[in-house]
């Protein structure tokens, strides 16, 4: 079959001259069909490279748990929580003397008896993102809640144990809270840090996979790490086998990794060792923006991008995958060349064009048409006849108007003719006639719908029509790598 395919294209060559715009213009003639040949001849083999077996590795990333409640405020109901203060005393035991906190801040305080209650107070402008963690002494057991101005708890931790830690997180929106921390039992000193941050509020809280922000495919979100114990989890769901690409822009140096997956079918692979282009099967994904050295601020903000490259088609075409990540194109096809599939779209090259005309002059009559069958295979060898991602400029006789963009050039081929060129025509038409049948073709093909755009070689109107001007523009600015 490769060697009917040579000499297809080697009989093209000599019968007339084929002129496309490549990286510069290319006219192959006569004079060339040794070289064309030479070309084809020690390209019979293509070079893959590898999409893993094994599946990508999630990251282990310790959670730190936010806003436990084991327990309510000291037994009490939310509002009553202001009948715990001492309103003689002028300390900020008394919610009217309530200790100003800012950003980024660490304060330390004491409970000096059981059930004592303290009390700090902050103002946000606008709708924001709030984080209290505290640490407190081994000889008690303390809880900080975050209160509205009459009082109401909108947030809070409270977990069991003495010396254990809290750390509470809420969105809240502009105006006036009070921060309680309250003595459960025994009595010690503690410290707080707190932290706001305006930026992602609407994104927030997402610190766990449970809690993680959606995100779509072709997407950008900008955050950011607004304390030391933040971490931002993006989760995005895919419903087709997918080619995508995830990254991360950011001063501070975070990272963007992957954090797990979801789904009886879930399952990611790095392609060609590189853990940041990934296929992705249907399922639900979840990514991590984290800060590995301690770094963080409030006003320096990352963005993280999901970038697809392409759909995979579910079923077939699934031996030999060529990638265009600048066209946005992937190719999919057999071993040998069959099933075909274009950024996940079944591949149709077929084509047809009639056209009958009559006059005193004399009469024309085309009938051009590319028959799909089961019997023609997609060409992939190496070469300049090796399935590419190229960028299709205009021509004036396209199979379908689709505009200037990126395109998939494939060259199709079997034992026998599909591709039919009849041109009958008299009179003073008569140097328009051609007569052909063969088993070769190249042709363009729509990425988004796997349609043909126009065919490349040999065209009829391009390559041999001796009346009217006809072209089509081509350019060659991608590198396409294959798969297997």
């Amino acid at each position: 079959m490769k060697r009917k395919f040579l000499a297809t294209i080697l009989t093209f060559a000599m019968a007339v001259g084929v002129v496309f715009t490549g990286s510069g213009t290319t006219v192959m003639a006569a004079e060339n069909v040794t070289e064309l040949e030479e070309k084809i001849t020690d390209g019979d083999q293509m070079e893959f490279v590898h999409i893993s077996d094994e599946e990508l590795p999630e990251n282990t990333i310790p959670e730190e748990i936010m806003n436990v409640v084991s327990r309510q405020f000291n037994g009490a109901t939310e509002i009553d929580i202001a009948t715990y203060a001492d309103e003689v005393d002028t300390t900020n035991t008394n919610p009217s003397y309530a200790i100003p906190v800012s950003n980024d801040s660490v304060y330390q305080g004491a409970i000096e008896s059981e059930n004592e209650v303290r009390w700090y107070t902050f103002t946000l402008s606008q709708k924001s993102t709030v984080t209290i963690f505290m640490q407190m002494a081994d000889t008690m057991d303390a809880d900080l809640y975050i209160c509205s101005d009459d009082f109401t708890i909108v947030g809070g931790s409270a977990s069991e144990g003495a010396g254990v830690s809290e750390l509470a997180g809420s969105v809240l929106d502009s105006g006036t809270y009070y921060l309680a921390i309250e003595g459960y039992e025994g009595i010690g000193n503690f410290a707080f840090m707190y932290f706001q941050s305006s930026v992602d509020a609407d994104y927030e809280i997402n610190d766990s996979t449970s809690s993680a922000t959606n995100v779509a495919l072709n997407s950008s979100i900008a955050g950011v790490i607004d304390s030391p114990v933040d971490i931002d989890y993006y989760k995005l769901t895919v419903t087709n086998t997918t080619i995508m690409r995830y990254s991360i822009s950011s001063s501070m140096g975070y990272s963007l990794v992957y954090a797990g997956k979801s789904g009886d079918n879930a399952a990611i692979y790095a392609v060609n060792g590189d853990v940041n282009m990934v296929k992705m099967l249907p399922g639900t994904y979840y990514f991590a923006v984290l800060s590995e050295d301690d770094q963080y601020s409030a006003a320096s903000t990352y963005t993280v991008n999901f970038n697809k490259i392409a759909e995979l088609a579910n079923g077939g075409g699934s031996d030999i995958i060529g990638i265009c990540e600048k066209a946005g194109i992937v190719f999919q096809a057999d071993s040998d060349g069959s099933n075909c599939y274009v950024n996940g779209n079944p591949i149709d090259y077929s084509y047809s064009y009639v056209n009958n005309l009559s006059n005193s002059a004399g009469s024309q009559s085309y009938n051009i048409t590319i028959r799909k069958r089961n019997d023609v295979y997609a060409y992939l060898g190496d070469g300049e006849f090796a399935p590419s991602a190229v960028y299709y400029h205009s021509s004036t006789r396209p199979a379908m108007n689709v505009g200037s963009r990126p395109a998939l050039e494939l060259t199709f081929y079997s034992d026998t003719d599909f591709y039919s060129i009849h041109c009958r025509c008299t009179g003073a038409y008569d140097m328009n006639n051609f007569w052909d049948e063969t088993s070769v073709v190249q042709v363009l093909i729509d990425p988004s719908t796997g349609k043909l755009i126009d065919i490349v070689q040999f065209n009829y109107y391009y390559d041999f029509a001796p009346v009217g001007t006809n072209y089509i523009t081509i350019t060659r600015p991608y590198t396409m790598t294959f798969y297997q």
